[in-house]
């Protein structure tokens, strides 16, 4: 099983909160790598990096920020 070295930039991916995007350096690989923590996860490394986040291991986690609605639905006299 790979160790983790690094974690940051944790922020949620949506309402629910299972689940916490974040840039995290395993020590197998060379650099660090984008990683979706999430609490039901089938790999115990996913739920342990899920666990430590919501505990706050690594910091805040940043607020899910909804995408803007796509411009179609915005309409062509309205600015976002």
């Amino acid at each position: 099983m790979s160790i983790v070295e690094t974690v940051r930039s944790p922020i949620f991916v949506d309402e629910t909160g299972t689940r916490i995007d974040c840039m995290v350096k395993f020590d197998t690989v060379p650099i660090e790598v984008p990683f979706t923590a999430d609490a039901n996860d089938v790999e115990e490394h996913g739920r342990a990096i899920y666990s430590a986040l919501v505990a706050g291991e690594y910091g805040p986690i940043a607020a899910y920020v909804p995408p803007p609605p796509p411009p179609e639905q915005v309409g062509p006299n309205v600015i976002a």
